[in-house]
């Protein structure tokens, strides 16, 4: 199986109400679309998580570090079969 996807993840600094704004940074970027429905989730206390496709995940990245999130990591993950559907 192929590296195919990224794992962004977030930290809200325990402030989890900030989560809106990443996703509304993302979409005045124009790349809310590269976010995957499906992998939205709090991988754990105080940081966000979701899939974006490999291909994007700098632009993503980029994009929340200058709209003022400050610790963003990013992973290459390979698809799951249920993703690849």
């Amino acid at each position: 199986m192929s590296i195919t996807e990224s794992l962004v993840v977030v930290k809200l600094d325990h402030d989890d109400e900030r989560a809106p704004l990443v996703f509304e940074l993302l979409e005045k970027a124009g790349l809310l679309a590269e976010v995957s429905e499906d992998g939205v989730e709090m991988v754990e206390p105080g940081a966000l998580g979701f899939r974006v496709a490999r291909g994007r995940m700098d632009a993503v990245v980029l994009a929340l570090e200058c709209g003022g999130f400050v610790n963003v990591r990013a992973y290459e993950v390979q698809a799951s079969q249920d993703s690849a559907r």
